[in-house]
């Protein structure tokens, strides 16, 4: 199957099974906002019951007085009650609700009305004034999971940022291993013209050791061609996992044939500029700065948990009772029978060691997450200087491979003219041979090497530097956040 690399990277973001769970991952944070912000739903809630009373009790007589033989409570009730409470973001609540009661008493000649309903309506509010107060306090947990959310998209662009440079390398190491698989047949055809001109001249001039030889380094070489093809097999298997394409199965022993070769153009880059970049890309550094947030919404919340309970309950209750339904409304809505009640709740705990310790603790985890802050920056810069470096090294070592592979063949080219000149070939002059042959073949394979090395660190100072998305083109999707911190 030919691939190219953009075909291999694009299929790799596409399907690879580590950026799958990053992406699950990311719902995962997107369904916990929903949570967090389902704390200021308004809740509806309702309530009813029917109440059957009949049962005897006790009265007070005056001597003399006439009792009946049984006094008791004989009633039934139905009840229902419903309403809607209003979380705030300020940390209290207002709730709206209405009690509806029916009541029949017995005997019912001695109750008035009776039956009757007995109906209200209720408005309430509940504040904190000083713990708790406020939208700072009331919505960390929004802000926080945000932040998570947040996290989660940079944790997939690293994840995705590391899959491109190691589907990039990946595929480099396979087009390595098979020009390897191709110095080693080369290796074994050039051994194998040794062996069988001494073979053809064994009746002449070549001695049995001088022929072994040939055959050992012949064999020896073949061997290293049937580790060369299993190294090209496990190459091509580690970019199959990578890809993850449902086309080229892990199972599957699929040939892979990369199409590109790598580049040789000099890469223009200044390390100050790749520092500056990676420190406003680096995805490493973006969580450490939400971090950083993070640790200051903790510390808001926890500051207000040092201040005392002081809580306000204001409730007004309009009432009506009738025998008739609607009377009782009525009665409602004329306003004649209101009951307000207004309060004020304190408690403090003596000392306030929790709050304090709460406090102190969020402000050293703040101090951590600065320090944090720092040590991915660092990080970061490290990483783009390693990059950079290997770079420039390995573009300087395509130049000196070259220059070495050259001199290799003209080293075998001037010992192929020689053999052409002498009478014998001796024992050192074929080991020589052979050692040039295995020279050549290994400057070879140090400049493919230097190659592969340069485009991967090239790839790698791209995942440093945290633009190696754009450079091969990948966007992430996101969902438009509007909400406000």
């Amino acid at each position: 199957v030919l691939i190219g690399l953009q075909q291999a990277i694009a299929t790799a973001v596409r399907n690879n099974l580590g950026v799958q769970g990053a992406r699950l991952e990311q719902a995962v944070t997107q369904a916990d906002i929903e949570r967090a912000e389902a704390a200021f739903d308004a809740v509806l809630f309702a309530n009813t019951g029917f109440n059957r009373i009949d049962s005897q009790d006790v009265i007070f007589a005056a001597p003399g007085e006439i009792v009946p033989t049984v006094f008791g409570n004989n009633s039934k009730s139905w009840t229902f009650s419903t309403g809607i409470q209003q979380p705030l973001v300020t940390g209290g609540a207002v709730t709206v609700s209405t009690n509806w009661e029916w009541q029949k008493w017995y005997p019912v000649q001695f109750y008035f009305p009776n039956s009757s309903w007995n109906d209200n309506v209720q408005l309430g509010f509940t504040q904190p004034l000083l713990q708790g107060f406020g939208s700072d306090v009331n919505m960390a947990q929004i802000r926080l999971a945000r932040n998570a959310d947040r996290k989660s998209m940079q944790a997939l662009r690293e994840r995705l940022l590391a899959l491109v440079a190691q589907a990039e390398a990946a595929y480099w190491q396979l087009v390595l291993a098979r020009q390897r698989l191709t110095i080693q047949i080369w290796l074994v055809d050039a051994g194998v013209d040794v062996r069988d001109v001494l073979a053809k001249r064994r009746q002449f001039d070549t001695t049995l050791a001088e022929y072994a030889d040939s055959v050992a380094v012949v064999e020896n070489r073949k061997s290293a061609v049937i580790r060369a093809r299993r190294d090209v097999q496990q190459a091509a298997d580690r970019l199959k996992v990578l890809m993850n394409d449902p086309s080229l199965p892990i199972g599957d022993e699929t040939t892979i044939v990369p199409t590109d070769l790598m580049v040789e153009q000099p890469l223009s880059a200044s390390l100050r500029e790749a520092i500056t970049t990676a420190i406003q890309q680096s995805p490493s550094v973006a969580r450490a700065l939400l971090d950083i947030d993070d640790a200051s919404i903790r510390e808001v919340v926890a500051d207000n948990g040092r201040l005392p309970q002081l809580n306000l309950n204001a409730q007004a209750q309009w009432s009506g009772l009738d025998g008739s339904y609607g009377e009782t409304w009525s009665e409602i809505g004329q306003g004649q029978f209101v009951d307000y009640i207004v309060g004020l709740s304190f408690s403090q705990a003596i000392g306030n060691r929790y709050g304090e310790a709460t406090f102190r603790r969020a402000r050293l985890e703040r101090s951590q997450a600065v320090i944090g802050y720092r040590t991915a920056v660092q990080d970061s810069v490290l990483q783009v200087k390693d990059a950079l470096r290997n770079v420039v090294t390995n573009y300087q070592l395509i130049g000196q491979t070259r220059a070495f592979r050259m001199a290799q063949a003209e080293n075998l080219r001037a010992l192929l003219v020689t053999e052409q000149t002498i009478a014998s070939l001796t024992p050192e002059f074929l080991n020589l041979k052979f050692q040039r042959q295995d020279g050549l073949a290994g400057a070879q394979l140090q400049e493919s090497t230097a190659l592969v090395d340069y485009n991967s660190a090239i790839a790698e100072l791209y995942r440093a530097m945290g633009t190696g998305l754009a450079m091969n083109r990948i966007e992430l999707e996101t969902e438009p956040d509007d909400r406000s911190r």
